[in-house]
């Protein structure tokens, strides 16, 4: 049951983004602040616990090149989907992107995506978390700190659309709750997952991890100009992962 909680928690922050959009005007800084958080948070992780739990618990049952293999096949399944997702960086304004009708279309396009996207995910965070609470913790607040951008642009295209507020509240609702039903899945296999399944989840689970560090959060702090804000949100991230290793 921890560990459906915390797949639970891993995809409110959607809700969160979207609730940002509403209520404040200027959000850009802080999508920066939380890009940069959930890099310094998912690549300690990834360095400071994944690896060891990779080296201790799943290396002696696969082997080292199968081990990789596996990492391998997380990076690829998640760049094939990310090929389906908008990009949610900013883009300059054009009268395009303000049609009623292509905003619209780019919300649904994103939410169904995302929807996907996400499930998958949640997938991944339910496996690392039933091997070790916490670092599929962890893994939930880098992934939500990652998913509050991804609330802000579904809400910035579905606000623009002709859809009605109960319409859009079952888009962003499905879309948070993705990641849950996701764990859910994996709950309902448990009683079939053996050593060896467990091991390919956490190798897979990994590979995300990996291609969300290198091929999302990097590039993006690298085209952000406030080197203040990314060092600050770096060592916060970073600092979430060396507190819950003192508690843990």
């Amino acid at each position: 049951m921890i560990a459906l909680l915390i797949t639970f928690l891993a995809g409110v922050s959607v809700m969160i983004g979207a609730l940002i959009i509403r209520v404040m005007h200027d959000t850009e800084r802080l999508e920066h602040f939380s890009m940069a958080m959930a890099l310094g948070a998912l690549a300690s992780l990834l360095v400071f616990d994944l690896y060891s739990d990779l080296q201790e618990e799943v290396e002696p049952v696969f082997g080292l090149w199968l081990t990789l293999a596996f990492i391998a096949a997380g990076v690829i399944l998640l760049a094939v989907l990310d090929k389906f997702s908008p990009d949610h960086e900013h883009h300059e304004d054009t009268p395009e992107t303000h049609d009623h009708e292509n905003a619209e279309h780019i919300g649904l396009i994103a939410a169904a995506a995302l929807l996907i996207h996400n499930f998958v995910e949640g997938m991944s965070v339910y496996s690392v978390s039933m091997m070790e609470p916490r670092d599929g913790l962890l893994f939930a607040i880098g992934i939500s700190l990652h998913n509050i951008p991804v609330g802000m642009l579904i809400y910035s295209a579905l606000r623009e659309s002709h859809r009605g507020r109960y319409e859009k509240a079952v888009v962003l609702g499905l879309v948070t709750i993705a990641t849950f039903l996701g764990g859910l899945a994996m709950f309902a296999i448990s009683p079939l997952m053996t050593e060896q399944f467990v091991g390919f989840l956490l190798c897979v689970a990994t590979g995300m991890i990996v291609y969300i560090v290198f091929e999302e959060l990097i590039p993006h702090i690298i085209k952000t100009n406030d080197k203040v804000m990314n060092i600050t949100g770096l060592v916060i991230g970073f600092a979430l992962v060396y507190v819950s290793s003192l508690i843990g």
